[in-house]
Protein backbone atom coordinates (compact mmCIF):
# COMPACT_ATOMS: atom_id res chain seq x y z
CA UNK A 1 0.00 0.00 0.00
CA UNK A 2 1.54 3.13 -0.77
CA UNK A 3 0.34 6.16 1.31
CA UNK A 4 0.34 8.58 -1.84
CA UNK A 5 -2.93 7.37 -2.04
CA UNK A 6 -4.53 7.80 1.53
CA UNK A 7 -5.42 11.23 2.85
CA UNK A 8 -3.54 12.49 5.63
CA UNK A 9 -5.12 14.87 7.61
CA UNK A 10 -3.17 18.51 8.44
CA UNK A 11 -4.28 20.35 11.34
CA UNK A 12 -4.52 24.21 9.75
CA UNK A 13 -4.56 25.64 13.34
CA UNK A 14 -1.39 24.51 13.94
CA UNK A 15 0.03 26.44 10.50
CA UNK A 16 -1.22 29.15 12.21
CA UNK A 17 0.25 29.07 15.69
CA UNK A 18 3.25 28.86 13.70
CA UNK A 19 3.13 32.22 11.64
CA UNK A 20 5.04 34.43 14.17
CA UNK A 21 8.55 32.25 13.68
CA UNK A 22 8.29 33.19 10.22
CA UNK A 23 7.17 36.74 10.84
CA UNK A 24 10.08 36.93 13.44
CA UNK A 25 12.64 35.60 10.80
CA UNK A 26 11.36 38.36 8.18
CA UNK A 27 11.85 41.16 10.78
CA UNK A 28 15.40 39.40 11.73
CA UNK A 29 16.37 39.64 7.73
CA UNK A 30 14.85 43.08 8.02
CA UNK A 31 16.93 44.33 10.86
CA UNK A 32 20.47 42.43 9.37
CA UNK A 33 20.08 44.58 6.18
CA UNK A 34 19.49 47.72 8.34
CA UNK A 35 22.07 47.06 10.83
CA UNK A 36 24.65 45.01 8.65
CA UNK A 37 25.16 42.72 11.07
CA UNK A 38 26.42 39.24 10.38
CA UNK A 39 25.19 37.97 13.68
CA UNK A 40 21.89 39.08 13.04
CA UNK A 41 21.76 37.90 10.10
CA UNK A 42 22.69 34.40 11.27
CA UNK A 43 19.70 34.43 14.04
CA UNK A 44 17.26 34.91 11.08
CA UNK A 45 18.42 32.40 9.15
CA UNK A 46 18.65 30.12 12.09
CA UNK A 47 14.83 30.92 12.99
CA UNK A 48 13.49 30.58 9.54
CA UNK A 49 15.13 26.36 9.89
CA UNK A 50 13.28 26.49 12.96
CA UNK A 51 10.56 27.73 11.55
CA UNK A 52 10.62 25.85 8.26
CA UNK A 53 12.60 21.96 8.87
CA UNK A 54 9.43 20.85 11.29
CA UNK A 55 6.73 21.56 9.06
CA UNK A 56 8.56 20.17 5.66
CA UNK A 57 9.21 16.89 7.75
CA UNK A 58 4.91 17.43 9.16
CA UNK A 59 3.83 17.90 5.20
CA UNK A 60 6.30 15.26 3.71
CA UNK A 61 7.30 12.59 6.09
CA UNK A 62 4.08 9.84 5.55
CA UNK A 63 4.03 10.60 1.74
CA UNK A 64 6.31 8.48 -0.75
CA UNK A 65 5.97 5.42 1.61
CA UNK A 66 4.99 2.00 0.98
CA UNK A 67 4.10 -0.15 3.35
CA UNK A 68 3.46 -4.21 3.30
CA UNK A 69 2.92 -7.51 5.18
CA UNK A 70 2.15 -10.59 5.25
CA UNK A 71 2.99 -14.10 6.56
CA UNK A 72 4.70 -17.18 6.30
CA UNK A 73 1.51 -19.42 6.11
CA UNK A 74 -1.93 -18.39 6.80
CA UNK A 75 -3.09 -21.97 8.09
CA UNK A 76 -1.03 -22.96 11.49
CA UNK A 77 -1.99 -25.62 14.09
CA UNK A 78 -2.28 -25.14 17.56
CA UNK A 79 1.15 -24.30 18.92
CA UNK A 80 2.89 -23.87 16.15
CA UNK A 81 5.07 -20.24 14.83
CA UNK A 82 4.35 -18.21 12.08
CA UNK A 83 6.34 -15.21 11.13
CA UNK A 84 4.78 -11.61 10.12
CA UNK A 85 6.64 -9.80 8.10
CA UNK A 86 6.28 -5.89 7.85
CA UNK A 87 8.04 -3.94 4.82
CA UNK A 88 8.09 0.08 5.23
CA UNK A 89 9.71 1.85 1.75
CA UNK A 90 10.72 5.44 2.14
CA UNK A 91 10.70 6.20 -1.51
CA UNK A 92 12.09 10.34 -1.31
CA UNK A 93 14.96 11.89 -0.12
CA UNK A 94 13.59 13.25 2.98
CA UNK A 95 15.02 10.59 5.94
CA UNK A 96 12.69 9.79 8.88
CA UNK A 97 14.71 10.26 11.93
CA UNK A 98 12.04 8.43 14.16
CA UNK A 99 8.87 6.20 12.90
CA UNK A 100 6.31 4.55 15.22
CA UNK A 101 4.57 1.72 13.51
CA UNK A 102 1.20 0.30 15.64
CA UNK A 103 -0.32 -2.93 14.72
CA UNK A 104 -3.41 -4.48 15.66
CA UNK A 105 -4.26 -8.18 16.36
CA UNK A 106 -7.59 -8.65 16.00
CA UNK A 107 -8.64 -10.53 17.99
CA UNK A 108 -5.72 -10.48 20.87
CA UNK A 109 -3.67 -13.59 19.65
CA UNK A 110 -0.66 -13.31 22.38
CA UNK A 111 0.08 -12.42 25.70
CA UNK A 112 2.98 -9.88 26.71
CA UNK A 113 6.35 -11.55 27.90
CA UNK A 114 8.94 -9.33 29.76
CA UNK A 115 11.63 -11.80 29.58
CA UNK A 116 13.86 -12.89 26.94
CA UNK A 117 13.77 -11.46 22.93
CA UNK A 118 10.29 -11.10 23.41
CA UNK A 119 8.91 -8.27 21.52
CA UNK A 120 6.86 -6.36 23.73
CA UNK A 121 2.81 -6.04 23.35
CA UNK A 122 1.53 -2.37 24.22
CA UNK A 123 -1.78 -3.32 25.97
CA UNK A 124 -4.86 -1.00 24.21
CA UNK A 125 -8.67 -2.14 23.36
CA UNK A 126 -6.55 -5.00 21.44
CA UNK A 127 -3.53 -6.50 21.49
CA UNK A 128 -1.28 -3.60 19.65
CA UNK A 129 2.65 -4.12 18.18
CA UNK A 130 4.65 -1.26 18.65
CA UNK A 131 7.56 -0.85 16.58
CA UNK A 132 9.92 2.37 16.11
CA UNK A 133 12.12 2.72 13.10
CA UNK A 134 14.64 4.71 11.43
CA UNK A 135 14.60 5.19 7.28
CA UNK A 136 17.42 6.91 5.22
CA UNK A 137 16.34 8.24 2.08
CA UNK A 138 15.23 5.12 -0.24
CA UNK A 139 15.82 2.96 2.14
CA UNK A 140 13.71 -0.59 2.63
CA UNK A 141 13.49 -2.13 5.84
CA UNK A 142 11.55 -5.45 7.06
CA UNK A 143 11.02 -6.62 10.18
CA UNK A 144 9.95 -10.29 10.82
CA UNK A 145 8.66 -11.27 13.78
CA UNK A 146 7.99 -14.77 14.82
CA UNK A 147 4.92 -15.71 16.78
CA UNK A 148 3.57 -18.79 18.39
CA UNK A 149 -0.26 -19.66 17.92
CA UNK A 150 -1.67 -20.53 21.04
CA UNK A 151 -4.87 -18.99 20.78
CA UNK A 152 -7.11 -20.76 18.43
CA UNK A 153 -9.24 -18.19 15.83
CA UNK A 154 -8.90 -15.95 13.20
CA UNK A 155 -6.65 -13.37 13.70
CA UNK A 156 -5.83 -10.42 11.48
CA UNK A 157 -2.99 -8.25 11.31
CA UNK A 158 -3.82 -4.49 10.44
CA UNK A 159 -4.63 -2.09 9.81
CA UNK A 160 -1.33 -0.35 10.53
CA UNK A 161 -1.17 3.56 12.09
CA UNK A 162 1.99 5.08 11.35
CA UNK A 163 3.29 8.18 13.47
CA UNK A 164 6.06 10.32 12.53
CA UNK A 165 7.94 13.31 13.62
CA UNK A 166 10.07 15.81 12.49
CA UNK A 167 14.06 15.49 13.78
CA UNK A 168 13.35 18.06 17.04
CA UNK A 169 10.51 15.97 17.91
CA UNK A 170 8.27 19.09 17.70
CA UNK A 171 5.45 18.17 15.26
CA UNK A 172 4.02 14.83 15.12
CA UNK A 173 1.64 13.45 12.54
CA UNK A 174 -0.08 10.36 11.53
CA UNK A 175 -1.80 8.03 9.28
CA UNK A 176 -3.73 5.08 8.98
CA UNK A 177 -2.73 2.06 6.10
CA UNK A 178 -5.16 -0.24 5.30
CA UNK A 179 -2.81 -3.06 5.06
CA UNK A 180 -3.34 -6.22 6.76
CA UNK A 181 -2.85 -9.85 6.92
CA UNK A 182 -4.20 -13.31 8.16
CA UNK A 183 -4.25 -16.27 9.52
CA UNK A 184 -6.14 -19.23 10.80
CA UNK A 185 -5.19 -20.65 13.88
CA UNK A 186 -6.67 -24.55 14.32
CA UNK A 187 -7.68 -25.94 17.28
CA UNK A 188 -6.09 -28.08 19.30
CA UNK A 189 -6.02 -31.52 18.34
CA UNK A 190 -5.66 -34.28 20.81
CA UNK A 191 -6.01 -38.65 20.62
CA UNK A 192 -8.92 -39.87 21.38
CA UNK A 193 -6.66 -41.69 24.50
CA UNK A 194 -6.06 -38.76 25.93
CA UNK A 195 -10.32 -38.14 26.75
CA UNK A 196 -10.28 -41.38 28.58
CA UNK A 197 -11.62 -42.64 24.76
CA UNK A 198 -10.16 -45.82 23.53
CA UNK A 199 -8.12 -44.96 20.44
CA UNK A 200 -9.87 -47.42 18.07
CA UNK A 201 -13.41 -47.32 19.74
CA UNK A 202 -13.72 -44.31 21.18
CA UNK A 203 -17.68 -44.83 21.55
CA UNK A 204 -17.39 -48.41 21.91
CA UNK A 205 -17.12 -51.27 19.75
CA UNK A 206 -20.03 -50.29 17.65
CA UNK A 207 -20.59 -46.52 16.56
CA UNK A 208 -24.22 -47.13 15.80
CA UNK A 209 -26.61 -49.50 17.52
CA UNK A 210 -28.40 -50.66 14.13
CA UNK A 211 -25.94 -52.93 11.78
CA UNK A 212 -24.44 -50.81 8.15
CA UNK A 213 -26.73 -50.16 5.83
CA UNK A 214 -26.46 -52.72 3.06
CA UNK A 215 -26.13 -51.51 -0.66
CA UNK A 216 -28.62 -53.51 -2.60
CA UNK A 217 -25.92 -52.63 -5.75
CA UNK A 218 -22.74 -54.93 -4.18
CA UNK A 219 -23.01 -58.22 -4.25
CA UNK A 220 -20.50 -59.51 -1.64
CA UNK A 221 -21.95 -63.64 -2.08
CA UNK A 222 -24.61 -65.97 -0.73
CA UNK A 223 -25.66 -67.92 1.74
CA UNK A 224 -28.79 -70.35 2.59
CA UNK A 225 -32.23 -68.79 2.64
CA UNK A 226 -33.41 -67.37 6.06
CA UNK A 227 -37.01 -67.85 6.97
CA UNK A 228 -38.35 -63.65 7.19
CA UNK A 229 -35.91 -63.05 4.16
CA UNK A 230 -36.67 -60.40 2.10
CA UNK A 231 -37.83 -62.04 -1.13
CA UNK A 232 -36.06 -59.24 -3.02
CA UNK A 233 -32.62 -60.73 -1.64
CA UNK A 234 -33.66 -64.44 -3.21
CA UNK A 235 -30.88 -65.38 -5.91
CA UNK A 236 -32.62 -67.26 -8.16
CA UNK A 237 -29.38 -68.42 -10.68
CA UNK A 238 -27.65 -69.88 -7.23
CA UNK A 239 -30.89 -71.40 -6.04
CA UNK A 240 -31.36 -72.80 -9.68
CA UNK A 241 -27.81 -74.28 -9.76
CA UNK A 242 -27.70 -75.59 -5.92
CA UNK A 243 -31.16 -76.57 -5.56
CA UNK A 244 -31.97 -74.78 -2.77
CA UNK A 245 -33.07 -71.27 -2.04
CA UNK A 246 -30.13 -68.88 -1.74
CA UNK A 247 -30.17 -65.31 -0.41
CA UNK A 248 -27.47 -62.88 -1.41
CA UNK A 249 -25.37 -61.11 0.92
CA UNK A 250 -24.90 -57.22 0.14
CA UNK A 251 -21.62 -55.66 1.49
CA UNK A 252 -22.09 -52.67 3.66
CA UNK A 253 -22.66 -49.24 2.50
CA UNK A 254 -19.92 -47.24 2.39
CA UNK A 255 -21.66 -44.35 3.63
CA UNK A 256 -20.96 -44.32 7.12
CA UNK A 257 -21.92 -40.97 8.12
CA UNK A 258 -20.20 -38.95 11.60
CA UNK A 259 -22.02 -35.87 12.77
CA UNK A 260 -20.52 -33.69 15.08
CA UNK A 261 -23.31 -31.23 16.91
CA UNK A 262 -21.18 -28.44 18.61
CA UNK A 263 -23.08 -26.57 21.59
CA UNK A 264 -21.04 -23.71 21.60
CA UNK A 265 -22.79 -21.74 24.28
CA UNK A 266 -21.47 -22.45 27.74
CA UNK A 267 -21.50 -20.46 31.31
CA UNK A 268 -20.32 -21.28 34.68
CA UNK A 269 -22.18 -20.65 37.56
CA UNK A 270 -19.54 -20.71 39.83
CA UNK A 271 -17.73 -17.79 38.06
CA UNK A 272 -20.80 -16.09 37.28
CA UNK A 273 -19.65 -15.44 33.62
CA UNK A 274 -18.58 -17.55 30.08
CA UNK A 275 -15.79 -20.23 31.08
CA UNK A 276 -13.15 -19.55 28.35
CA UNK A 277 -11.15 -22.63 29.11
CA UNK A 278 -14.36 -25.08 28.91
CA UNK A 279 -15.13 -23.23 25.82
CA UNK A 280 -11.91 -23.92 24.09
CA UNK A 281 -11.80 -27.83 25.49
CA UNK A 282 -14.98 -28.56 23.97
CA UNK A 283 -14.31 -27.42 20.50
CA UNK A 284 -11.02 -29.35 21.30
CA UNK A 285 -12.85 -32.35 21.75
CA UNK A 286 -15.37 -31.51 18.85
CA UNK A 287 -12.17 -30.98 16.38
CA UNK A 288 -10.64 -33.99 17.67
CA UNK A 289 -13.83 -36.11 17.28
CA UNK A 290 -14.42 -35.05 13.43
CA UNK A 291 -10.70 -35.31 12.66
CA UNK A 292 -10.33 -39.20 14.05
CA UNK A 293 -13.33 -40.17 11.86
CA UNK A 294 -12.17 -38.61 9.05
CA UNK A 295 -8.94 -40.85 9.35
CA UNK A 296 -11.41 -44.13 10.25
CA UNK A 297 -12.77 -43.62 6.59
CA UNK A 298 -16.69 -41.55 8.16
CA UNK A 299 -18.00 -39.40 6.16
CA UNK A 300 -18.25 -36.61 8.31
CA UNK A 301 -20.37 -33.75 8.75
CA UNK A 302 -20.33 -30.68 11.41
CA UNK A 303 -23.41 -28.68 12.95
CA UNK A 304 -22.72 -25.77 15.49
CA UNK A 305 -24.80 -23.06 16.60
CA UNK A 306 -21.91 -20.74 16.24
CA UNK A 307 -21.83 -17.42 14.30
CA UNK A 308 -18.25 -17.33 12.20
CA UNK A 309 -15.76 -15.10 11.95
CA UNK A 310 -14.26 -13.46 8.61
CA UNK A 311 -12.12 -11.26 7.05
CA UNK A 312 -14.07 -8.19 4.91
CA UNK A 313 -14.41 -8.99 0.95
CA UNK A 314 -11.28 -7.90 -0.93
CA UNK A 315 -12.50 -7.35 -4.21
CA UNK A 316 -12.29 -3.85 -3.46
CA UNK A 317 -8.93 -1.60 -5.11
CA UNK A 318 -6.58 -0.17 -3.38
CA UNK A 319 -7.75 3.44 -4.26
CA UNK A 320 -11.63 1.88 -2.76
CA UNK A 321 -9.69 0.30 0.35
CA UNK A 322 -7.53 3.87 0.94
CA UNK A 323 -11.39 5.83 0.34
CA UNK A 324 -13.00 3.79 2.92
CA UNK A 325 -10.02 4.11 5.02
CA UNK A 326 -9.73 7.68 5.31
CA UNK A 327 -14.00 7.71 5.63
CA UNK A 328 -14.03 5.45 9.09
CA UNK A 329 -11.21 5.68 11.00
CA UNK A 330 -12.31 2.80 12.95
CA UNK A 331 -13.20 0.15 10.64
CA UNK A 332 -13.62 -3.28 11.31
CA UNK A 333 -11.42 -5.98 9.88
CA UNK A 334 -13.71 -8.47 10.31
CA UNK A 335 -17.31 -9.36 10.00
CA UNK A 336 -19.57 -12.23 11.58
CA UNK A 337 -21.51 -14.38 10.12
CA UNK A 338 -25.07 -15.55 11.47
CA UNK A 339 -25.48 -18.02 14.14
CA UNK A 340 -25.54 -21.33 12.76
CA UNK A 341 -22.82 -23.32 11.12
CA UNK A 342 -23.07 -26.92 9.20
CA UNK A 343 -20.47 -28.35 6.78
CA UNK A 344 -22.27 -31.48 4.59
CA UNK A 345 -20.95 -34.77 4.82
CA UNK A 346 -17.58 -35.53 3.08
CA UNK A 347 -15.09 -37.93 3.56
CA UNK A 348 -12.30 -36.86 1.10
CA UNK A 349 -8.96 -34.97 2.62
CA UNK A 350 -10.12 -31.42 1.59
CA UNK A 351 -12.90 -32.30 4.42
CA UNK A 352 -10.31 -32.13 7.22
CA UNK A 353 -9.15 -28.46 6.27
CA UNK A 354 -13.07 -27.67 5.84
CA UNK A 355 -14.05 -28.44 9.50
CA UNK A 356 -10.68 -27.16 11.02
CA UNK A 357 -10.92 -24.02 9.11
CA UNK A 358 -14.68 -23.58 10.32
CA UNK A 359 -13.99 -24.55 13.66
CA UNK A 360 -11.20 -22.00 14.47
CA UNK A 361 -13.21 -19.56 12.90
CA UNK A 362 -15.99 -19.74 15.37
CA UNK A 363 -16.99 -17.14 18.03
CA UNK A 364 -18.46 -19.14 20.71
CA UNK A 365 -19.94 -15.95 22.29
CA UNK A 366 -22.08 -15.24 19.21
CA UNK A 367 -24.89 -18.58 19.15
CA UNK A 368 -28.27 -19.39 19.00
CA UNK A 369 -30.21 -22.33 21.18
CA UNK A 370 -28.83 -25.54 19.57
CA UNK A 371 -32.59 -27.01 20.01
CA UNK A 372 -33.80 -24.78 17.71
CA UNK A 373 -31.51 -25.56 14.93
CA UNK A 374 -31.80 -29.09 15.54
CA UNK A 375 -35.81 -28.94 15.39
CA UNK A 376 -35.17 -26.72 12.02
CA UNK A 377 -32.47 -28.95 10.38
CA UNK A 378 -34.16 -32.62 10.50
CA UNK A 379 -32.64 -33.57 7.49
CA UNK A 380 -29.23 -33.59 8.52
CA UNK A 381 -29.55 -37.47 10.91
CA UNK A 382 -30.33 -39.63 8.38
CA UNK A 383 -30.66 -43.24 9.28
CA UNK A 384 -27.59 -45.19 10.42
CA UNK A 385 -25.57 -42.03 11.13
CA UNK A 386 -23.71 -41.40 14.47
CA UNK A 387 -24.33 -38.20 16.06
CA UNK A 388 -22.07 -36.88 18.66
CA UNK A 389 -23.37 -34.15 21.04
CA UNK A 390 -20.34 -32.05 22.08
CA UNK A 391 -21.48 -29.38 24.83
CA UNK A 392 -20.44 -28.15 28.05
CA UNK A 393 -22.36 -30.31 30.63
CA UNK A 394 -23.90 -26.80 32.05
CA UNK A 395 -25.24 -26.00 28.57
CA UNK A 396 -27.19 -29.35 28.20
CA UNK A 397 -31.23 -28.77 28.74
CA UNK A 398 -34.17 -31.13 28.42
CA UNK A 399 -35.15 -29.58 25.13
CA UNK A 400 -32.03 -30.74 23.36
CA UNK A 401 -32.12 -34.00 24.94
CA UNK A 402 -35.66 -34.45 23.88
CA UNK A 403 -34.86 -33.90 20.25
CA UNK A 404 -31.60 -35.99 20.80
CA UNK A 405 -33.49 -38.96 21.77
CA UNK A 406 -35.96 -38.84 19.18
CA UNK A 407 -33.69 -38.42 16.84
CA UNK A 408 -32.21 -41.55 18.01
CA UNK A 409 -35.63 -43.20 17.88
CA UNK A 410 -35.35 -42.96 13.89
CA UNK A 411 -32.48 -44.47 13.59
CA UNK A 412 -29.59 -42.74 14.68
CA UNK A 413 -27.08 -43.69 17.24
CA UNK A 414 -26.62 -40.43 19.49
CA UNK A 415 -23.44 -40.10 22.23
CA UNK A 416 -23.06 -37.22 24.35
CA UNK A 417 -19.70 -35.58 25.23
CA UNK A 418 -20.18 -33.49 27.92
CA UNK A 419 -17.21 -31.37 29.30
CA UNK A 420 -16.58 -29.74 32.39
CA UNK A 421 -18.25 -30.96 35.80
CA UNK A 422 -20.39 -33.86 35.37
CA UNK A 423 -22.39 -33.01 38.48
CA UNK A 424 -24.26 -30.54 36.98
CA UNK A 425 -26.10 -32.56 34.08
CA UNK A 426 -26.19 -35.91 35.59
CA UNK A 427 -29.18 -36.67 36.94
CA UNK A 428 -31.16 -34.49 34.04
CA UNK A 429 -29.26 -37.34 31.51
CA UNK A 430 -30.35 -40.14 33.49
CA UNK A 431 -34.04 -39.80 32.41
CA UNK A 432 -32.64 -40.14 29.00
CA UNK A 433 -31.11 -43.35 27.42
CA UNK A 434 -28.27 -41.53 25.81
CA UNK A 435 -24.74 -42.68 26.58
CA UNK A 436 -22.97 -40.17 28.02
CA UNK A 437 -19.00 -39.41 28.48
CA UNK A 438 -16.79 -37.07 30.06
CA UNK A 439 -13.59 -35.95 29.01
CA UNK A 440 -12.73 -33.49 31.72
CA UNK A 441 -12.91 -29.69 32.20
CA UNK A 442 -10.72 -26.91 33.25
CA UNK A 443 -8.09 -29.37 34.51
CA UNK A 444 -7.75 -31.26 31.27
CA UNK A 445 -7.77 -28.09 29.29
CA UNK A 446 -4.69 -27.08 31.73
CA UNK A 447 -2.85 -29.68 31.33
CA UNK A 448 -3.24 -30.22 27.32
CA UNK A 449 -1.87 -26.69 27.09
CA UNK A 450 1.02 -27.37 29.09
CA UNK A 451 1.85 -29.69 26.79
CA UNK A 452 2.10 -27.76 24.18
CA UNK A 453 3.74 -25.10 25.75
CA UNK A 454 1.91 -22.23 26.17
CA UNK A 455 4.15 -20.60 28.78
CA UNK A 456 6.19 -19.63 25.55
CA UNK A 457 4.04 -18.22 23.94
CA UNK A 458 4.86 -14.61 22.63
CA UNK A 459 6.48 -12.52 19.72
CA UNK A 460 9.72 -12.45 18.77
CA UNK A 461 12.06 -9.67 16.47
CA UNK A 462 13.97 -12.25 14.34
Amino acid sequence: MNTDVLTIEQDAELFRKRRPWYLLAAALFVLSLLVQQPLVFLAALFTTIIAWIPELWYRLALRHLVVQQKVSQQHIFFGEDVTLAVSIENHKFLPLPWLQVENKITPPLVKSRHEGRSWQLQKTDQDTLLSTWLLWSFQRVTRRYRIRCTERGFHAFGPLRLHSSDPFGWLETDVRVPTSASIVVYPLLVPMHVFGFHSAHPLGESATDRPLLEDPLRIAGVRDYVMGDDPRRIHWKATARMGVLQSKIYEASSLQRFLVLLDTWNYAHDLNSVDREVQELTITVAASFATWALDEGYMVGLFSNSSLLYAPEEEESEHEAAEEANQLHTASTTRISPPGVHIPFASDHSQYERILTTLARLLPDHNTPLERLIDQQRDLFPLGTTVVLVSAASSVNDATLELLEDVRARGAAVHLVLTGEPDAVKKQTELYRLPVHYPGGREKWHELINAVGKDESGIQLD
